[in-house]
């Protein structure tokens, strides 16, 4: 039987609002930068209160940096979405370590007993933690905003090595081939003389 190919990426923070909203965003436009459109890039938070939107400094600062806003609705993780994750980036160490069990229960739970590591810390990939920027002022968003761009390409890297990457990227279907019409001479360039 063909295994199916996992194509959701995920990240996630703490209420998903602030930090994993820009971390989604910043990362859809690279992905389609690359031409990897079968990738599906979505972000979670572990503690989503009910009827919580994108903090607003966040939505302001993706503006700035010259993303166009859509609506944005914050989701809690749920076990399907551990289970279906291609990769899931947390923004901190102690959310990936949360994480990492959360997901060996869910696997568990639907009968997954020989699975691989999927849930990681940025800090394992870019090197360093993005720190909340929660009750700060803009100037903080946009510090953390840089940060999470600042680390894309080697989380690209790293959840996606060169190899793997052609995986994600769309066959193009080939088209049957146009019949070619004889070049006919015209009256307006008749032929030179000999």
């Amino acid at each position: 039987m063909k295994t199916k190919i996992k194509t959701k990426i995920l990240f996630v923070c703490t209420g998903n609002t602030c930090r994993s909203p820009m971390a989604e965003t910043v990362f859809r436009r690279r992905v389609e930068e690359m031409g990897l459109s079968r990738l599906k890039i979505s972000s979670a938070g572990l503690q989503v209160k009910p009827k919580s939107q994108i903090n607003e400094k966040s939505a302001q600062t993706l503006i700035d940096k010259g993303f166009e806003m859509v609506s944005f609705k914050p989701k809690k993780i749920t076990k399907k979405m551990l289970v279906d994750a291609l990769a899931i980036v947390c923004m901190t160490d102690k959310q990936r370590d949360i994480l990492m069990d959360m997901r060996w229960q869910a696997m568990k739970e639907v009968g997954e007993e020989d699975f691989e590591n999927n849930v990681y810390s940025f800090s394992e990939l870019a090197g360093y933690e993005i720190l909340d920027p929660y009750g700060r002022d803009i100037d903080c968003y946009h510090y953390v905003f840089e940060l999470i761009a600042g680390g894309m390409a080697a989380i690209i890297e790293k959840i996606l090595p060169c190899g793997v990457r052609e995986k994600y990227i769309p066959k193009k279907r080939s088209s049957s081939p146009k019949k070619k019409t004889p070049k006919t001479a015209s009256v307006e360039n008749p032929l030179p003389n000999a």
